[in-house]
């Protein structure tokens, strides 16, 4: 299904929209036949000169391949969208351990013969057997291997 992208782009001021250092503003419509519209509002500190309309929009597309790896991985298998945590230290160390498991993850799935078939949920499964004898198996040995 194409998508069609509208990007309307002007110079700013960041005194004048209270946001330090920006230099320019935009204003992106997604359109797709079957969804409703959205608009996004983006804002940079290069000038127009430095980034043009449409490497905005290239950079802008590129940016979803954040979204579409690790973000993905703590949004959908560690739950992490539904985390109650309201501790700014339990928020931080939370964080930083669900990161070590994704980092964990993508170290153990570039070892495995056909990675595809092995979702970060397979890679939990394998940790949680045998009392997470194989996580620290994994953590602390100098060339961990998984069977």
């Amino acid at each position: 299904m194409r998508e069609s992208r509208t990007l309307v782009t002007r110079p700013v001021n960041a005194e004048d929209i209270g946001f330090p250092f920006a230099a320019q503003c935009a204003r992106l419509t997604r359109q797709r036949r079957g969804r409703t519209d959205e608009t996004v509002g983006l804002i940079t500190d290069l000038s127009p000169e430095e980034l043009t309309a449409s490497q905005w929009l290239r950079a802008n597309r590129q940016g979803w391949g954040i979204e579409n790896g690790s973000h993905q991985r703590l949004d959908v298998s560690l739950n992490d969208d539904r985390c109650r945590v309201r501790s700014t230290n339990g928020l931080l160390v939370l964080g930083m351990m669900r990161r070590i498991v994704v980092s964990f993850f993508m170290h153990w799935r570039n070892r495995q013969r056909k990675p595809r078939q092995n979702s970060l949920t397979d890679f939990q499964a394998l940790m949680g057997e045998d009392n997470l004898a194989k996580a620290l198996a994994f953590v602390t040995h100098r060339n961990p291997k998984l069977t």
